[in-house]
């Protein structure tokens, strides 16, 4: 029962895949075609159960085909430029240079459906604006531009962004006057959280910490930045399952080698993986993330990481029915996906064959080469995808993550008891000393990494064909070796 609600989601996946790249596939007919088989052949259960495989693949066509198009709504207003009403739907980005805002169509200028479209733009650092603001902008209403080697329009559609306001000039400001109360509590304790970065720790520190537990994606100083693309660190500024799933890990064991039980060792993990999701100010990729750390942590509870298959798969396809682009066009679900694929399919063979004399080990020394196999076992399986957008593969990258994650799950805590103390002491030094350290740590691990000899490798060549290679050839050899294992338990003892 398991293994067939595997192959069917497996199959709802691969129609979503194929359904977008090959628009108007008429999965309609298909579907309903594919389901009068299956009812037919209800006395042949082979041939029933291959069609109802094929009936989940052509429900993921189905599903491609009608997801609604975002900006159809605001499609009238595109080429006119005067001063438009809107308020701010989502938490604003901090960059360097500006702010990048999502931004919702407000009355009287919008009426009926383009009131629930979406909207992007940048604005300047000051003035501040504010989840919940009132805006009046004076900008030019446009279709996201499509570039020769990006895909913009695609990329802001998977956000359920449909247009984009160029030239923009703020005329008046309203704060806090839309959106839920509680979203602009969570959004307002966020904000808290980057004065208190800012307060208590210079730059490069304070941009690095903020992206690490605040979920902001492009405060670290582009220098770093480009140190940690270099070293193969760049996915540690970026929330993903693996990160979750690793700090999970780290907490768990450091709470069973300070003496808790190893069950009630997950309620303190737990308890931390909650206020750092609830720290990014509830963003949909901390969310996601959180989702496959918990699949990972229902693993480590059943003993065996090869029954998150079926939840990963379960869950993957779950996000890809409410959002299909996500597979395609967002790195934050591309990592978190491939990050735990990567360790339910490699960590197990590494427990095997890399680490035999494991169990002789200490038990802080056992948390660290778990969290070793976890990181490298998540590594062989996301560095296509991190050299397709930065262009190059780290060649130290391996070496660099075990020196960086081992301090992951130990930083968050410590940030998140410094943040907490701040509140009842103020900005002590002796607080947040650690955080520093731990932080210039990261730091130097990046600049050591990016400039070691043949550390990190341009590859202008790689493309996705290349990536689609080396996953098809991993995606056969662990069905080879699942196959190989199933022939292991089948045999008679003798």
């Amino acid at each position: 029962m398991l293994a067939s609600l595997f192959w069917r989601l497996s199959a709802f996946f691969a129609g979503i895949v194929i359904g977008s790249f090959i628009p108007g596939i008429c999965s309609n007919v298909w579907t309903v075609l594919f389901i009068i088989l299956s009812i037919l052949l209800r006395r042949l259960p082979r041939l029933r159960r291959a069609t109802i495989v094929l009936v989940f693949f052509a429900l993921g066509l189905w599903r491609v085909e009608g997801r609604e198009i975002p900006g159809e709504q605001l499609a009238t207003y595109f080429g006119e430029t005067q001063v438009w009403s809107f308020w701010v739907c989502a938490d604003p980005e901090q960059r360097w240079d500006g702010q990048s805002l999502v931004l919702c169509p407000a009355a009287p200028v919008f009426q009926g459906k383009a009131l629930e479209e979406r909207l992007a733009v940048k604005l300047p650092l000051y003035p501040s604006v504010y989840y919940g603001d009132y805006l009046e902008l004076r900008c030019r209403l446009e279709k996201p531009a499509i570039f020769e080697d990006f895909d913009y329009a695609a990329y802001l559609s998977a956000r359920g962004i449909g247009a984009t306001c160029s030239w923009p000039s703020v005329i008046s400001i309203k704060e806090g006057v839309e959106g839920g109360a509680v979203m602009r509590k969570l959004y307002a304790a966020k904000r808290a959280g980057l004065k208190v970065f800012n307060r208590a720790l210079p730059e490069p520190e304070s941009g690095l910490a903020t992206a690490l537990l605040l979920g902001y994606k492009y405060t670290l100083v582009p220098t770093d930045d480009d140190n940690f693309k270099k070293a193969g660190l760049s996915h540690i500024v970026a929330i993903s399952g693996g990160h979750i799933s690793l700090f999970l890990e780290i907490i768990i064991g450091l709470a069973v080698y300070l003496g808790v039980n190893k069950r009630k060792a997950i309620w303190p993990a737990l308890a931390f993986a909650a206020m750092y999701v609830l720290l990014t100010g509830v963003q949909a990729s901390a969310w996601r993330s959180l989702l496959m750390g918990g699949i990972m942590l229902y693993a480590w509870r059943r003993g065996r990481l090869q029954t998150a298959w079926l939840p990963l798969v379960l869950a993957g396809a779950y996000m890809l029915y409410q959002n299909p682009l996500l597979w395609r066009y967002d790195l934050g679900f591309q990592l978190s996906f491939l990050a735990v694929a990567g360790m339910i399919a490699f960590n197990p063979i590494m427990a095997t064959r890399i680490y035999p004399y494991e169990s002789s080990l200490k038990r802080f020394w056992q948390t660290l080469v778990s969290a070793f196999k976890l990181s490298l076992s998540a590594q062989i399986a996301v560095w296509p995808l991190l050299a397709l957008t930065s262009g190059g593969v780290s060649l130290i990258s391996p070496f660099t993550n075990v020196l960086a994650f081992w301090v992951f799950g130990p930083l968050v805590v410590v940030m998140l008891i410094a943040l907490t103390l701040t509140g009842f002491l103020g900005v002590n030094l002796l607080v947040w000393s650690p955080v520093y350290l731990l932080l210039k740590y990261l730091l130097y691990v990046g600049t050591v990494g990016a400039h070691f000899p043949g550390g990190y490798i341009e590859v202008p060549w790689f493309t996705a064909w290349h990536a689609g290679i080396y996953y098809c050839a991993l995606i056969i050899f662990v069905l080879i070796r699942a196959g190989k294992n199933q022939v292991i338990k089948k045999a008679p003892y003798r």
